[in-house]
């Protein structure tokens, strides 16, 4: 009995699966070696053997269509499991290559995350990694809609698809520079709200946080100066006294340690915690490249000191 699958060739499949993860020809072929024109031919053949479409080309684009998501789930898990049976009958284990996506937040992952990648990266010339930076709201985003493979993201209500798993609890703090806070703090609505801040979102979530956790107050009116997604960032604002900020207490400890004279204005409650936590979508099929870079950043990993 002659078998549809008889007639096609396992590179068609290899390319489809590229291309329905970078929603591009020119990444695809750059991840592969071909050049676009082989790509698109590519999947033009594996389309008129299945007598389907499997992209549609919006504004020079491929968009999968529900045969693409359907052929995708399939194949990759399939390509996976003919990968393993091959390594298991052999012996033999391949080295892992190709491109790895990920998301970071930016202190952590500069700091924990990236010196990892380098050693990995070095150990493995055919692996490469491509990285997206953000907060949580985006990163689930971006998982959801396949362009990264798993994320690594404070707390947040992530959309059920997705999974996480806990890695690293972080102290959050209430600083300031010494010269900015002349005398003692008060633990009074009048003495925080006579306070400048800097916070990562425009809408204080980080700060509502703290003052939730510590006083249960949800109405405070908070003096904004700055807003940014970078914890670099607050600390270079806060050190220079333009006013308060919540930092991770292991950057609060490496300011300290470079002579920086900045306070914590602690509150009555032990300090707030914040979960680092790495997330991926639950069902995904993962390449080996993935499963391997994974393992290894969770085995590998190491907490900050604080």
């Amino acid at each position: 009995m002659v078998m549809l699958i008889d007639q096609i060739n396992l590179n068609f499949l290899k390319v489809f699966i590229s291309v329905y993860k970078t929603r591009s020809m020119t990444k695809t072929a750059k991840e592969l070696g071909m050049t676009q024109s082989g790509v698109s031919q590519n999947i033009k053949n594996l389309e008129e053997l299945l007598d389907v479409v499997l992209f549609d080309r919006i504004k020079h684009r491929p968009l999968p269509t529900k045969a693409a998501d359907i052929l995708y789930e399939n194949a990759k898990s399939s390509l996976l499991n003919l990968e393993n049976s091959l390594i298991q009958i052999t012996g033999k284990k391949t080295e892992p290559e190709g491109i790895v996506s990920i998301g970071i937040p930016i202190e952590f992952g500069n700091n924990l995350i990236l010196p990892l990648l380098v050693e990995l990266g070095k150990k493995f010339s055919k692996l490469s990694f491509r990285l997206r930076y953000g907060h949580s709201a985006e990163m689930n985003r971006l998982l959801l809609n396949g362009e990264i493979d798993f994320a690594y993201v404070d707390e947040y209500s992530f959309d059920p698809a997705i999974k996480t798993e806990k890695i690293h609890d972080e102290t959050l703090e209430l600083v300031v520079a010494s010269e900015y806070l002349k005398g003692k703090s008060k633990h009074t609505k009048e003495f925080f709200e006579g306070l400048d801040y800097i916070d990562y979102l425009v809408d204080a979530y980080v700060l509502k946080s703290w003052f939730k956790h510590h006083f249960k107050w949800g109405n405070i009116n908070f003096k904004i100066k700055a807003s940014l997604m970078d914890v670099d960032g607050m600390s270079r604002m806060i050190v220079r006294g333009m006013g308060a900020g919540i930092l991770p207490l292991h950057v609060v400890a490496k300011l300290k340690r470079r002579g920086h004279e900045i306070r914590i204005i602690e509150g009555p409650k032990s300090s707030m915690k914040n979960t680092i936590s790495v997330a991926y979508v639950e069902n995904r099929s993962f390449s080996q490249e993935v499963l391997y870079t994974l393992d290894y950043l969770k085995k590998n990993f190491r907490p900050p000191k604080q």
